[in-house]
């Protein structure tokens, strides 16, 4: 059955990754992220060793969203623009900083926080989408690490 991208929302896509079989994951997240820049960025953001945001450990307090599990607002790809001010490079005083994250998650579906907050922690809970998977498929996204 084929899949409608554009009808799906980020944690949707990463879903779908994580439920193919291992064999196939590679080649689906060659494909997608080749067509989804959105999910090469969160990949950059979580796995590149350098990227870290200035942001304190842990959950924020925060309101979700009240809509219906799954109803899949796809917010997220309008907030991307703002992970930049998340980065310890940006000229954003740390109050605000840590507000205007928690105004991202707040205008977010649940899912779509719960996929912010696993790229904040470095960590992706999707099965098999890990550090060796985007190596192999976008080693490009990890260049210029330092260790």
């Amino acid at each position: 059955m084929a899949i409608d991208l554009n009808r799906m929302t980020l944690p949707e896509i990463f879903q779908h990754i994580s439920d193919l079989p291992a064999s196939k994951r590679a080649d689906a997240l060659r494909k997608i992220g080749s067509l989804i820049e959105n999910v090469k960025i969160l990949l950059h953001y979580t796995f590149h060793k350098n990227v870290v945001m200035s942001l304190p450990e842990g959950t924020p307090p925060y309101k979700p969203m009240d809509i219906p599990k799954n109803m899949g607002l796809n917010r997220l790809p309008a907030e991307m623009k703002r992970l930049q001010y998340f980065l310890p490079s940006a000229r954003v005083n740390q109050i605000k900083r840590e507000s205007m994250f928690i105004e991202t998650l707040e205008a977010l579906s649940p899912e779509e926080a719960k996929l912010l907050l696993m790229v904040k922690n470095k960590k992706l809970e999707y099965k098999g989408i890990n550090r060796k998977l985007v190596e192999e498929v976008f080693p490009e996204i990890l260049q210029g690490e330092t260790n």
